[in-house]
């Protein structure tokens, strides 16, 4: 998202009495899922060690364009920021205060720059507790008068790594991120009565703050304070305190799960649990919870040396039947005696011990709730499909923010296929291409083992996929009513699957939405025709539209209609025998989007159409 530059002019003052040597404070504004943030942000890190004794960095990760996991764990402090300097897009950086772009040119200007007191920040990590003490300190050599001057501190996280992007924009590793304000995002008063005098000094003191219960790596906690002027915004003066690695510490580096299972129990998640401490791990509390249950315990004992990681099997544990959420976490490590969560990761599962349901299966969306009971959302990057009130209720897969190669998966729950004759699947679907460059995918599999083993039915990508081939929308597509279309899948091979999973899966090219609804299994003899049994070429047309089918000894009806379903053209056919070829003149016919329906005695199906 471009930026809308503020044009705030600022004076900058200072007596030439002040002769204090400055730390420079760099304020950015990031989002996980901000395009230009991930191609900037490597550079602006680059930037920050390169002069890591003349700028010291804070980042807040705001709430725009998309997903953001950061922001959502302390939105209310990075808004007041965000407000405070008027930021209205992302990325976008402040230094001192001020409106000077972060280059290198600008930090030297600004480091030469004399500063009226000197600062320095401390900390001090309590292990046992899971609470931190500051101590801030502010010296003036010289008689100091500031006014509505407050000193802030932020608990940063120097670095945060994810295995998987947690936005869309493929980032995986950030840096100073925000993560609480001390005492608040208000700051402390500095009062100018403690500098009337030369040496004057006023010293903060926080004790016992709790660390939040959201941090990802307590080894990675650090804080930065400044001196600012809440009338100009200028800051006078910085200070770091470097995170402190903790002697007793360790975390979840990462946990494992089954994923599906037609079992009523979870078996076979395993957390491996790493030493990130100064100190060998001999003892430890693995806490483990399934979605909102009580917790329960394991004991970890061993050995586990600094910097190690070893596999802890969660124990086997009665679940309910549908979709889960796994979290693991460590406490009372050495003996510590703390109960407060270290280093929790989640997983998601599902347990699925349900008697698959008999006879035709129909499924609108049209309930809110989703997921629903027995069905599975599961995705490696966290990219899920979401269910969206278009078209009274349809599902959504957003390739439009999704990173190229993010993947999601929705199954259905178990169908007992052998109780309907001649299966056939057939389900709406809406989907656009952002531009001919991008090939969104759409799959469906089936698999009558419980997962182990999957059998493609379905797969259509880039133009194929879109309703419109040759029609670009360079905004997130929303499909009107005439955009849906229905896809017709043969299936009658799984006639004899009396459990049978089927599974929906999209996989993104960054291109635009894809849409589905209404899904049906029924009989093929009392559903729509399948769209195999005829093709349309070339799609996109310009001067003919040729449909070619089989014929079987049968009647045949091929009719062009408009989106409002205005007949264009049709022609009816008798006792067709063999290889077929209806040829539709174009010339007459506007540019535009249309519908060939084709049809076999009673069974019909239609096929969108380009005419260009």
């Amino acid at each position: 998202m471009k930026k809308l530059l503020c044009s705030v002019s600022i004076l900058l003052s200072l007596s030439t009495t002040f002769a204090q040597q400055r730390l420079v404070l760099t304020e950015s504004f990031s989002q996980a899922s901000c395009g230009p943030c991930a191609s900037q942000n490597p550079a602006l890190e680059a930037l920050m060690v390169a002069n890591s004794t003349k700028v010291v960095a804070v980042k807040y990760q705001v709430s725009w364009p998309g997903t953001d996991p950061m922001n959502a764990q302390n939105p209310t402090e990075i808004d007041a920021r965000v407000d405070y300097y008027g930021i209205s897009g992302v990325p976008d950086r402040v230094l001192d205060g001020t409106n000077m772009d972060v280059t290198q040119s600008a930090i030297n200007t600004r480091y030469s720059v004399a500063s009226p007191v000197d600062m320095s920040v401390s900390h001090v990590m309590n292990s046992s507790t899971n609470t931190i003490d500051i101590t801030v300190t502010i010296t003036a050599p010289q008689i100091w008068n500031p006014t509505n001057t407050v000193m802030q501190l932020a608990m940063i996280e120097r670095t945060i790594s994810f295995a998987n992007a947690p936005g869309s924009n493929g980032e995986t590793e950030f840096h100073n991120v925000m993560r609480k304000m001390v005492p608040n995002v208000s700051g402390s008063p500095i009062v100018a009565s403690n500098f009337s005098s030369a040496n004057g000094t006023q010293t903060f003191t926080f004790t016992g703050v709790a660390i939040p219960s959201y941090i990802y790596d307590l080894n990675e906690i650090g804080f930065v304070a400044w001196a600012q002027n809440n009338t100009t915004k200028e800051v006078y003066q910085a200070a770091y305190s470097a995170p402190i690695p903790l002697p007793n510490y360790g975390v979840v580096s990462s946990l494992s799960t089954p994923g599906y299972s037609c079992a009523s129990e979870l078996t076979g998640a395993v957390a491996v649990l790493e030493n990130t401490g100064a100190n060998e791990i001999t003892s430890a509390t693995v806490n483990y919870r399934i979605d909102n249950n009580a917790v329960e315990t394991a004991q970890f004992t061993g050995s586990l040396a600094v910097g190690a990681t070893t596999n802890f099997p969660i124990p086997t544990t009665a679940c309910s039947s549908g979709s889960h959420t796994l979290a693991v976490y460590l406490t009372n490590i050495n003996g510590s005696g703390s109960t407060t969560p270290i280093g929790q990761k989640s997983a998601s599962f599902a347990t699925i011990s349900v008697t698959p349901s008999t006879g035709n299966f129909t499924q609108n969306f049209s309930a809110s709730a989703f997921p629903y009971a027995n069905y599975y959302v599961t995705s490696p990057q966290g990219k899920n499909w979401t269910r969206v009130t278009t078209n009274t209720g349809s599902l959504k897969y957003d390739t439009y923010n999704y990173a190229a190669g993010s993947m999601g998966e929705v199954y259905l729950s178990p169908i007992n296929l052998s109780s309907i004759s001649i299966p056939e699947l057939s389900f709406s679907l809406a989907n656009r291409q952002y531009s001919d460059a991008e090939n969104d995918m759409l799959e469906v599999e089936i698999s009558t083992d419980c997962g182990v083993n999957w059998t493609n039915v379905y797969s259509k990508s880039g133009a194929e996929l879109s309703n419109d081939p040759g029609i670009f929308v360079t905004t997130s597509y929303t499909p009107a009513a005439a955009d849906w279309r229905i896809e017709n899948v043969n299936i009658a091979s799984f006639a004899t699957a009396t459990s049978a999973l089927i599974k929906f899966k999209a996989t993104s090219d960054y291109g635009n939405n894809i849409y589905v609804d209404n899904i049906n299994i029924g009989s093929a003899s009392v559903e729509k025709l399948s769209q195999s049994r005829f093709n349309v070429y070339p799609n996109p047309a310009t001067d003919l539209v040729n449909v070619s089918f089989d014929g079987n000894n049968s009647d045949y009806i091929v009719s062009l209609l408009d989106l409002q379903g205005r007949v264009i053209y049709t022609q009816q056919m008798s006792n067709l025998n063999g290889s077929q070829m209806v040829s539709i003149s174009t010339a007459n016919i506007a540019k535009g989007s249309y519908v060939l329906s084709f049809s076999e005695n009673e069974l019909t199906t239609t096929k969108n159409v380009v005419i260009k």
